[in-house]
Formats: C-alpha cells, sequence, structure tokens
C-alpha cells in the first residue's frame, strides 16, 4: 500500500478556524514556526482522522484530571472562535491513480452537550469517506466505523500508528516503559496480541475452573447434602401426623416457621432455621419474669431519655406549674391599674370623661358628681384666656410638685422650683404659699373659681389614687414576676409537664414543692426525681441474650403478646413443623440424591477442562515467547545499524543491541553487555536519539503504510544527529512521505536541502505565516 497525502484541510479544530495545506507529491513536508503556531495541532488532527483518537491527550488527561468529573463546559478541540462552524479536518489520500477522502466531522451542536466535552471523548467525531475533497457531504451514506481504517491501511494500523507512523513530540513513550511490558506494549505490531488475548483466556478460564472447584459454598452444599441425604434416610419414617396448625406470630407478615405449608420444597437449610427460632422463643419463655423485668427497667430508662427536658422543667416550676391563666389576670390588672395611676397623673385640668370612666373605686354617685365637675371646668377653661388657664395649671402644679418634694425630702430648705436656699423648710412653704396667693389674685373671678374646682376634683383623684395604689399593692404581692416569665416561655410545653406530673403521681412519686430558679434547688430536684423514678426499677437477674427483644419483636407486635405465650404453644409447633418436614421429605430425598450426583459430575468435568486448559497455555506461551523472540531478532540488525548512525559520539560503543530473553522482555544493551537498561546511562539527547533509531526500525521492517510524522525532533537532537537522521531518511526510508516539524529554520532548510539533493521532491509550510493570513 503505497498510500500518500496529497492535502489537508482543517476547520474549526484547536488553534485554526480554517486552514488548507496543499503537499503536491512532496516527499518531505516541513512545518517551520516557533512555538504556539500549530504544528502539534496538525499532528493531533492527523492522529484523531487516522486512528479516533488522540493518544498524547487522552494519557494526560487520565493522569492530571479526576475521574469522577463528566460534564465540562467547553470542548478542548474545537475552535469557539469560529462563528459557530462544525468542526472538520479532511485528508485527501492518493495511491497512484487512485484517491481516497478521508474526513473526520463533529457539529456545533455536539459540543452543546456537557458530556461530550471531556478532552478524552473522541466518539463525537465520526469517520466520512467523502466523494470529492471540495464536498461537505457529512451524511449516513458516507459515515464509516473506525475499522475501515484497518481495512484501508492494514490490520492493527491504528493500535500500531504510535509505533510505526507517528513520533511525538519529546522522548519515545515506549523507551520509559518498564524492560518486560515494553513487549505487551507492542503486541499488535508482532502479531502476537491474539496469542496473548489467548493465552490470557485460558489463564482466565484456569481460574474460574479453580475457584469454582474451591468454591467454600460448593464444599459446603456437597457436605451438606451428603448430611441431609443421610439423616432423610434414616426420618422418613417417624409419624407426627397429630400435629395441628396454629398461628403463633402476631406481626403482619408471615413468618416462614409459622405458615402453614412452611415446606413447598423440603429445604434442610430452612427447617434447622424454624426448628432454631422456635427454639429461641421457648429458652425466652423459660424466662419469662426476668423478660418482663428487663422490659420494665428499659421502659423506665427510655422514658427518663423521653422526657429529659420536662423533667428538668418539672423541677423548676413544681406545683406553680399550672398558675400561667391566674399570672395572666393578675399581670392584667397590675397593668390596668398602672394605666389609672398614669391618668390621675395628668392632673384634674386635663383628665377626660371618658379617661375618668375608666378608673376604679368610684363610689355610688361619686362620679356622676365628677363627671359634672369635668363640664364645669371645661366650661371655666373656655372663658378664661390662654394665660388665666396656665395660671391655673401653673398653680396646680406647683402644689403636686411640693407634694411629692415633701414625701422624699420632708426638712428640705431648697426650694424644688428655683433652687433658693430658705434656710427654714417652713419659711419655704410659706413663700411658696405666698407666690400661689399673689397668683390667683391676679386672676380674674372665673379663674380663681377655675381654681378652687380643680382643687375639689384633686381632692377626689388623690382618694382613688390612694384606693389605686392600695389595690396595686395586694395584687403585687400575689403576684410572682420570675414565675410568670418562665411559665410563659414554657408555655407549649406546660401540657406535656402536667402529663408527666401526672404519671410521675401515679406511680407514687408526687410533686410537692414549688417553683424555684436557684440552679442549685432545680439540680438537686432534678436528681432527686430521677432517683425516685430509678427506684421503681426490679433486680435484674440476667441471662437473656443480647438479642432477646429482636427474638420477640421479629415474631409478635407487642410483648403481651409474647406474655400470653405458653411451653405447650411452642412444642406444639415444633411438632407442626416436623409433620410438615417429613411430608416434604420422600420428594426431597430423590432431589437430593440427584444434586449430590450432579456437583460429583461436575466437580470431574471441571478438573479434566482444567488439565487441558492449563496444557494449552503453556504451549501458547512457548509459542509466544519463540514467535517474538525471531521478530524482535528481525527488526535487531537495522536498529543496531540506525542507532549506531544516530548516535556517533556514545562512548559505550557504536550502535545499540536488543535482547529479548526468548521473548520474555525487550531491553536496549550497549555494547559493554551491562546489565542494565540503556537508557539509564544516556542523556536526554541520546534518549530521544535512541528513540528515533528505534521507531526508523520498527517503520523500516513493519509500515505497510509509507507514511511517517516526526514532530520536532530538533527539541533534544544536536545538529551531528539532526544530519544523521536525515541522511537515514532520505536514505534508507525514502519510499515513505515525511511531515516533520522544526521549530528552528536553518535545520528545516538544511532536511530539504539534502532531500533535494537525493532528487526528493520537498516543500515547506511556515505555521506562524499560514496563522496571520488565516481569516
Amino acid at each position: 500500500m503505497n498510500w500518500k497525502i496529497a492535502r489537508i484541510e482543517i476547520s474549526s479544530f484547536k488553534a485554526f478556524k480554517h486552514i488548507d495545506l496543499d503537499l503536491g507529491s512532496s516527499s518531505l513536508l516541513t512545518l517551520d514556526g516557533p512555538n504556539g503556531y500549530g504544528k502539534t495541532t496538525i499532528f493531533d488532527a492527523i492522529e484523531l482522522l487516522l486512528t479516533g483518537k488522540i493518544k498524547r491527550i487522552e494519557n494526560l488527561f487520565a493522569t492530571l484530571m479526576t475521574k469522577q468529573k463528566k460534564n465540562y463546559d467547553d470542548n478542548l478541540f474545537w475552535n469557539n472562535r469560529s462563528r459557530n462552524q462544525d468542526l472538520s479536518i479532511k485528508v485527501e489520500f492518493v495511491n497512484g491513480p487512485r484517491k481516497l477522502i478521508l474526513a473526520r466531522h463533529a457539529p456545533v451542536k455536539a459540543f452543546k452537550t456537557k458530556t461530550n466535552n471531556r478532552a478524552d471523548e473522541f466518539k463525537l467525531f465520526s469517520l466520512y469517506e467523502l466523494p470529492e475533497f471540495d464536498s461537505d457531504d457529512f451524511s449516513s451514506a458516507n459515515i464509516r466505523e473506525n475499522e475501515f481504517l484497518d481495512e484501508v491501511f492494514g490490520e492493527n494500523f491504528r493500535e500500531n500508528f504510535p509505533f510505526l507512523n507517528y513520533l511525538e513530540q519529546g522522548q519515545n513513550k515506549l523507551l520509559h516503559t518498564r524492560v518486560d511490558e515494553r513487549k505487551d506494549e507492542l503486541g499488535n505490531l508482532f502479531n502476537i496480541s491474539d496469542i496473548a488475548t489467548e493465552i490470557e483466556n485460558c489463564r482466565s478460564i484456569s481460574t474460574k475452573l479453580s475457584r469454582f472447584l474451591s468454591d467454600e459454598k460448593r464444599k459446603t452444599d456437597e457436605s451438606s447434602l451428603q448430611a441431609e441425604y443421610a439423616a432423610l434416610r434414616e426420618m422418613i419414617g417417624a409419624d407426627f401426623a397429630s400435629a395441628k396448625y396454629k398461628r403463633l406470630s402476631t406481626i403482619d407478615s408471615e413468618l416462614g416457621w409459622d405458615k402453614k405449608e412452611p415446606f413447598p420444597i423440603y429445604d434442610q437449610e430452612s427447617y434447622d432455621q424454624y426448628i432454631e427460632a422456635i427454639r429461641r422463643l421457648d429458652e425466652l419463655l423459660t424466662r419469662k419474669s426476668v423478660v418482663r423485668i428487663r422490659a420494665n427497667n428499659e421502659e423506665i430508662e427510655a422514658e427518663i431519655n423521653r422526657n429529659k427536658e420536662l423533667l428538668t422543667r418539672l423541677a423548676k416550676l413544681g406545683t406553680d406549674r399550672s398558675r400561667l391563666e391566674e399570672l395572666n389576670k393578675t399581670k392584667n390588672k397590675l397593668n390596668r391599674l398602672t394605666a389609672a395611676l398614669a391618668v390621675i397623673k395628668q392632673g384634674a385640668a386635663n383628665i377626660t370623661t371618658e379617661q375618668a370612666s375608666e378608673l376604679p373605686g368610684w363610689k355610688n354617685e361619686q362620679f356622676k358628681q365628677f363627671k359634672a365637675q369635668i363640664t364645669e371646668r371645661n366650661s371655666l377653661q373656655s372663658k378664661n384666656v390662654q394665660n388665666e388657664v396656665a395660671a391655673t395649671e401653673l398653680a396646680r402644679l406647683k402644689k403636686q410638685v411640693l407634694e411629692e418634694h415633701a414625701k422624699i425630702y420632708p426638712d428640705d430648705t431648697l426650694c424644688p422650683l428655683c433652687g433658693n436656699d430658705w434656710k427654714v423648710h417652713k419659711s419655704m412653704l410659706e413663700a411658696v404659699e405666698k407666690r400661689a396667693e399673689d397668683i390667683s389674685n391676679s386672676l380674674g373671678e372665673d379663674g380663681q373659681a377655675l381654681i378652687k374646682l380643680v382643687d375639689k376634683m384633686t381632692i377626689q383623684l388623690d382618694s382613688l389614687e390612694t384606693f389605686i395604689k392600695a389595690r396595686e399593692t395586694d395584687l403585687k404581692r400575689q403576684y410572682d414576676e420570675a414565675l410568670h416569665r418562665v411559665l410563659h416561655e414554657n408555655r407549649t410545653h406546660l401540657t406535656a409537664i402536667d402529663q408527666l406530673a401526672e404519671r410521675l403521681n401515679a406511680k407514687g412519686i408526687p410533686v410537692t414543692f414549688s417553683f424555684s430558679e436557684d440552679e442549685v434547688v432545680v439540680d438537686s430536684r432534678h436528681k432527686k426525681l430521677l432517683d425516685l423514678i430509678r427506684s421503681k426499677k426490679k433486680e435484674d437477674s440476667g441471662g437473656l441474650p443480647d438479642n432477646w427483644r429482636e427474638i420477640i419483636f421479629s415474631a409478635f407486635k407487642e410483648l403481651q403478646d409474647f406474655y400470653m405465650l405458653d411451653h405447650q404453644d411452642i412444642k406444639n409447633k415444633e411438632l407442626y413443623i416436623k409433620f410438615k418436614a417429613n411430608e416434604a421429605r420422600s420428594n426431597r430425598l430423590q432431589q437430593c440424591q440427584a444434586n449430590l450426583k450432579k456437583i460429583q459430575q461436575e466437580n470431574e468435568a471441571a478438573n479434566l477442562a482444567k488439565e487441558k486448559v492449563n496444557k494449552l497455555r503453556t504451549t501458547l506461551k512457548k509459542a509466544e515467547q519463540k514467535y517474538a523472540d525471531q521478530t524482535i531478532s528481525e527488526v535487531e540488525l537495522i536498529f543496531h545499524i540506525y542507532s549506531g548512525r544516530l548516535i556517533q559520539n556514545y562512548q559505550r560503543g557504536l550502535g545499540l543491541f536488543i535482547e529479548s530473553q526468548d521473548g520474555k522482555q525487550l531491553r536496549f544493551l550497549t555494547a559493554e553487555k551491562s546489565d542494565h537498561d540503556a537508557v539509564l546511562s544516556m542523556s536526554t539527547g541520546q534518549v530521544s536519539a535512541l528513540g528515533l533509531a528505534f521507531f526508523l526500525s520498527l517503520n523500516k521492517v513493519y509500515a505497510n503504510v509509507p507514511l511517517m510524522f516526526i514532530d520536532d525532533p530538533s527539541q533534544s537532537l544536536d545538529e551531528v544527529n539532526i544530519a544523521s537522521l536525515t541522511d537515514l531518511l532520505r536514505c534508507e526510508l525514502k519510499r515513505c512521505q515525511l511531515i516533520v516539524s522544526s521549530h528552528e529554520d536553518d535545520i528545516s532548510a538544511y532536511m530539504r536541502y539534502r532531500f533535494s539533493r537525493a532528487g526528493l521532491k520537498s516543500r515547506s509550510l511556515n505555521m506562524q505565516q499560514l496563522a496571520k493570513e488565516a481569516p
């Protein structure tokens, strides 16, 4: 197959919006320019087209990213600046007169699905065979499976592409693979992958057969069947026909041992389980009194845990827990009295009829008289000018201030109005009285009448104030503000607290203490309540299994149902189970014999098959190693020559060797025959040259398609290596079409010059210039 690439077109792929490369009939195409202008992108596009994936990206993703994340917002391969254009890669191959146009295509809508945007997800890039290079007919009629590539370019072409046709930038990954795993990496290349698959199949089958033969369950089943077969032959004649059915369990679901037909098909394991279940119940019945005590004690602890907070609240509130409504009423009364005192403080000159009507303590016709006085006051206030009304009010306020001042400071000589020191308290009062008389004399007749009326009304209000304060004092003696606050805070729990207190009282634990906020007192009460509750426990003699509750409640809804059970019920149930088991045993005996024979025959067949599979595996391994050894020897001489040409200044000798150890490994050796792999003693440039030599050797011997792609070999090779590489390519591998990238223009020019001297066509594409010219 002499396929060559004539043309490449890339749209919306990675860095490129659109690029069209015309190779013509060139044997050498160099991709020139600085790093970052898309040289590796060209190789990625070709690899994606020819293999359906980009192995470099796939390996990096597996190393760097997490497996758990499935959705990604952006796609690594789609150029989202291409104005929503579909991604496509087209390559035209020519083979004499024959043409083949292959393409990979992914529509824009595919990138809207976030699961398609994982960098290791390549299924969305479908393969197409197009009728013409300019065609965009990405229809189902032109779609091809990836296997089509192997049909066109040869068997295992996609798997061998990284070893025979494409050398990535940097060092050959195969060189950094363990020596005993390198052969496996080249399995498809050496055509031993099928044999290796068969060897693995033999190993897997042998392991499964061993696991089958050593399976503990099978061994247990065989032993159980043998024991059951012997037991059935003994017990088949027993007579249990007098047994009668009676259901014992009370749970909704029907237990196997309590069914009317417990054995549709006889099963020894079920029989043993049923007998064990009822015997466990029988053992508990013998200790029914202990069960009662244990259940009661556990219920006491459970109730303590359920009511932990309520017990603390009860310890604080005590017998005052039901006083919330009473205290609410008292508080409301106090609030009304406080409001009444506030109204009285306004003074007789300002109180309204409505306000006066709300005041408590009026006697008989007293309110009517006061109401008439309010009317008269209002009339006098309306007749007096504003100044006279103010003077009247001022006289009243002075009197009120003096009275209040006298209550607090009965012998004070300082005037509470002006601050003047009168030396003698009596002199101060006389001075104030004289000033009040002067103000009163300055008023008119109506003003003086208003003052006298207000004084009369004030006397009545003072009487009411005395009554209200006395009532307030009485109510405050009855009102406990702290208790009211705590009751209000716990108002949603009061019903539950009261019910708890009633239950405790019924158990002989009365609550006789009253409310307290003292934490020490409350803690003491709480501890005492717990001690009294726990004192109701009875001594537990023990002897119950840890799962006694599970045993009981697996069959009964309530403990009371268990308490009603007696030993005769258990005996009758066991008799009934044996009776029904005996019915099923006659059929089971024949089944048991057949199953036992089947297991024994399967064991014989498995042992025979395992022996044959192991023999086949040994034969295949010998054949694989012999063939691999022969295959490696085919490339060894060429590799020795190529490595000598590319690594000319190696101090350990000219040219390297390959050791296979009878096809078990692949190790590179120097002329000194060291036990170490040659890679361990080489510099970075020498390892790169070794990788190139091995890559070129494999291509020379095994490649069916004369295509070779090398990404920037000058990254780690010196001028001597490059000169040797160029001579090898133009002389030994001149049948191949070579696409090579380089960031150094002089190396690129040198390679094209050497190819032209050999009569081979070459072409150069400057990726930086193409990027500038791209739309």
